[in-house]
């Protein structure tokens, strides 16, 4: 920011003192034609780059670029002005931009709340002496030579960004140098977007508006700057202090004292109408008083507002927009809205100064021409703000958090409040829980006045609530829902209640031991609850004695309470966890799954292991093995290597190693892909791509995976050549045709392995997206995944796969003169299959071998028979009877 405040009044001060005030409008819509192309290029590039590189690129360009224009500007090319200040609007959208990407990738979420203010504190300080150093040293360097000046602090700054890469748990490997949403969003989903949002269409107009107001005020403002200054180095001297100085000392303090209490005074539609209200006012001033002073005032006014309050108010604005759409809302106006409405002003304003000639100082009645319309569409967005609201409250997707704000809108906290008041009770409790969101915001009264009420979900919700805070004024209440007596339905009110009453009771061990005593699985299940945050009721309570008579005893409920206890309370000189980890209910089951997660003693894995093959517990089995972590990566690729353990256990070991991201997860899933067995191959891979996903920064063993492809690729042409002669042939054999379709299906998920294999080495959605292409057999969409293939795999791979890809019906060609797999007769393709390994593959093929009589099959059916399972083994005795009959 330092650096971009001094290129910002150098550029405009060069260009005012170059020409005459009347090419500023053009100005502004080159600006907005060639900045936003170049700004929307960007983005698509940037996405696609790690964010390290297009640091590096961004510097070294922006330092070549700055002394390139340095050199131009001192041979005297008018035309270098123009290009200058394109560059200048440029530089404010990438690097600007891509310094605050560095911090969200460097800090979390935790750490953000507490230090973005320091950040943008930083940024105002960087921006005021940017400004001051210009104004100071403009009359000793000259404007020209200021460049320089910025080139120097574009590379201390990348010194800073190289400093903090080194840091101690700093790493950028995934971060992506542009958000996915801005370079996602397809212009042709806008239009219908506006068409189905009156909400959206408010918001686009109001941005138009802004940008509109602001361009005509600027033009003003150059205007009386350029009449009052003459000389560059008194306009570069005069705009260095008012943007870094003046304007940043009155938006930060706005910001910081007022903006906040505006919001919770006037709610969104009264913040939006402040900025065109005040630029009214203070353009009617200009307009009767023309001269520096008053427009800089307004100038001052409509930057200030609109960097605070109006931005604030937008935000509140885009709060009930479902987040897809307000992501791509937001990269939609970034790109093109704001450039739209810079070059709208930009062709009014030559209608205004050439067309109609019109003087400077009339300028202000255009400015409150369109402050007066702006008025009237906040005023309206106000309306449909409130009811998109309730809309969204109605299906309960009103998203409080994602608006990243400290202030309560009033309007938005009144229907908050009135529905958590209303009489559905869904309804109330989500409206409730978005109030407990909200900052400064006191819940208190609110849950007082819930407490009786009628509709059990709301009892929850508030009990619930009560104990995140620590409201202990509600305990009598508590205490009379858990002890009277209740049905099923009332079950969830006093779980909440018994959790809550043991949080914020100062007796809450005597009270735990009677919970305990009482037959209700709701009061046990909220007693556990509390004692899962407070570890230290436990240990007089639950001890050894009790965990052992709970896991024996004949209640399900009791049983699965008791592994929850055994997670707080430890397993050590106990064996329960053991016992209730073979019981037959999956109720308990799942508790004894997740406590051994929680204790991570390895002596339970083989249990938890084991517990892979049971759907009804197989999810939960798969969360308490990766919350091992990387401790038991080792233990896990032994089962899934394992020729003698049950396949149905191997499958599931990858969805466990793609939950533990680390580096010994991403080794055993790649060894994997060596197994001889279909299923585990796959598994493997569609682990490894969630991987990818999830762990960008992960080595992947290009190599490895580049031997895999060539092996995927030769299995493609052995099953194409294993299917030719079922294709010629035409016996009405049910079995062949069984087998031909298994082939094909085969064939399918070959081609799909492929593909997962390249998203390992290159871009996964682009390789996904060509995928979809390839499946697309012929057309425009099959064509451009080729191209796009083509463009992108190396020259080894390219060899091998696109030739099976280009020209499907010479797949029998291509694997001869690669691999030299010769054209198959059938008897020949069914040996071949039955030696394939694949359980139902070698069925198919014995089937087939046995419907068809191929007699010299003999042998090989009966090693099939002798060597796989027993679904395999019957179909082999089926076959070898016909062939013997």
């Amino acid at each position: 920011l330092f650096a971009y405040y001094i290129l910002k009044p150098v550029s405009r001060a060069l260009f005012l003192n170059q020409f005459d005030i009347d090419k500023l409008p053009y100005l502004y819509i080159l600006i907005a034609v060639g900045g936003g192309i170049l700004a929307y290029l960007y983005t698509k590039l940037a996405v696609k780059s790690s964010l390290k590189v297009a640091v590096g690129w961004s510097t070294a360009l922006t330092a070549a670029s700055l002394l390139g224009i340095w050199w131009l500007i001192g041979l005297g090319l008018d035309w270098v002005l123009y290009l200058f200040n394109v560059f200048v609007s440029l530089f404010s959208v990438v690097l600007v931009s891509q310094g605050w990407l560095v911090a969200a990738n460097v800090f979390d979420s935790r750490q953000a709340k507490r230090l973005y203010g320091l950040l943008g504190m930083g940024a105002v300080i960087g921006a005021a002496f940017g400004g001051t150093f210009t104004a100071q040293t403009v009359k000793i360097m000259g404007p020209r030579n200021l460049l320089l000046a910025s080139a120097g602090m574009v590379l201390l700054a990348y010194g800073a960004f190289w400093a903090v890469t080194r840091l101690k748990g700093v790493t950028l490997a995934g971060a992506r140098a542009a958000d996915s949403e801005e370079a996602e969003f397809q212009f042709r989903d806008i239009p219908s977007a506006l068409a189905h949002h009156r909400h959206l269409q408010v918001i686009t107009g109001i941005i138009i508006l802004t940008f509109i107001v602001d361009v005509t005020i600027e033009y003003q403002f150059n205007a009386m700057a350029k009449l009052e200054y003459h000389s560059k180095t008194q306009l570069t001297a005069f705009l260095g202090n008012f943007y870094g100085l003046w304007l940043n000392l009155v938006t930060f303090s706005l910001q910081f004292f007022l903006t906040a209490a505006v919001v919770r005074w006037f709610g969104v539609g009264g913040t939006l109408q402040i900025m065109p209200i005040t630029i009214s006012a203070t353009a009617l001033v200009t307009f009767f008083i023309p001269g520096v002073q008053s427009s800089a005032g307004l100038r001052l006014t409509e930057a200030a507002t609109r960097y605070t309050l109006n931005r604030t108010g937008m935000e509140l604005l885009y709060l009930p927009l479902p987040t897809d759409l307000k992501n791509r809302t937001k990269a939609f106006v970034d790109i093109f809205v704001d450039r739209m409405g810079r070059g709208l002003g930009g062709m009014i304003l030559v209608l205004c100064t050439t067309v109609l000639a019109l003087a400077p100082k009339y300028i202000s009645l255009v400015t409150i021409a369109f402050s007066l319309l702006w008025i009237l569409l906040a005023a309206r967005a106000s309306r449909e703000y409130v009811a998109t609201v309730r809309r969204r409250l109605a299906s309960r997707r009103l998203d409080i958090g994602s608006a990243r704000l400290s202030v309560g809108d009033p309007e938005t906290l009144a229907l908050l409040e009135q529905t958590a008041l209303g009489e559905n009770p869904r309804q109330a409790a989500y409206a409730l829980g978005l109030l407990a969101d909200t900052q400064d915001y006191d819940l208190q009264p609110l849950l007082n006045k819930l407490t009786e009420s009628p509709a059990v979900e709301v009892r929850a919700k508030v009990f619930e609530l009560a104990s995140g805070q620590n409201y202990g004024a509600l305990l009598d209440h508590a205490l009379g829902e858990a002890y009277r007596q209740h049905s099923s339905e009332t079950a969830p009110a006093v779980r909440a209640a018994v959790s809550y009453a043991l949080t914020v009771s100062s007796d809450a061990p005597r009270l735990l031991c009677e919970f305990l005593e009482l037959r209700d699985p709701a009061i046990w299940e909220g007693a556990m609850d509390a004692v899962l945050v407070r570890h230290e009721l436990a240990t007089d309570v639950i001890t050894r004695e009790w965990i052992a008579g709970a896991a024996r005893d004949p209640d399900v409920r009791r049983r699965a309470l008791a592994a929850r206890a055994v997670a707080v309370s430890g397993d050590e000189g106990i064996e329960a966890l053991h016992r209730l980890l073979e019981d037959a209910d999956p109720r308990v089951v799942t508790a004894a799954c997740r406590a051994a997660g929680a204790l991570r003693n390895r002596g339970y894995v083989y249990a938890i292991v084991q517990r892979l093959r049971d759907v009804r517990v197989r999810g939960v089995a798969i969360e308490a093995l990766a919350a091992y972590g990387p401790a038991i990566c080792g233990t896990l690729g032994d089962f899934l290597t394992d020729n003698a353990a049950p396949l149905a256990v191997r499958k599931e070991i990858p969805r466990v190693l793609r939950l533990i991201l680390h580096q010994r997860s991403v080794d055993i899933l790649l060894a994997a892909l060596y197994n001889p067995n279909a299923t585990i191959r796959h598994a493997a891979l569609r682990a490894l791509n969630r991987l990818r996903e999830s762990a960008p920064q992960l080595q992947y063993a290009d190599e490895l995976v580049a031997v895999q492809i060539h092996q995927e690729a030769r299995q493609y042409c052995e099953l194409n050549a294993a299917l030719a002669p079922f294709r010629a042939t035409q016996d009405g054999s049910r079995a062949a045709t069984l087998l031909a379709r298994t082939i094909d299906e085969r064939l399918r998920q070959t081609l799909e392995r492929l593909f997962r294999l390249l998203g390992l080495r290159y871009p996964p959605r682009e390789i996904y997206s060509a995928y979809l292409g390839v499946c697309h057999c012929g057309g425009e969409q099959h064509t451009a995944a080729l191209e796009f293939l083509d463009n992108v795999l190396e020259r080894d791979l390219k060899r091998v796969l696109l030739p099976l890809l280009d020209a499907p019906g010479h797949v029998l060609e291509t694997g001869r003169h690669l691999f030299g797999i010769e054209v198959k007769t059938a008897e020949t393709a069914v040996r071949d299959l039955i030696r394939s390994g694949d359980p139902w593959l070698v069925a198919c093929a014995v089937a087939a071998a046995g419907e068809l009589g191929m007699r010299r099959l003999a042998p090989d059916i009966q090693q099939a028979a002798e060597n796989t399972g027993p679904e395999v083994a019957e179909v082999a005795r089926s076959a070898a009877a016909a062939l013997a009959a």
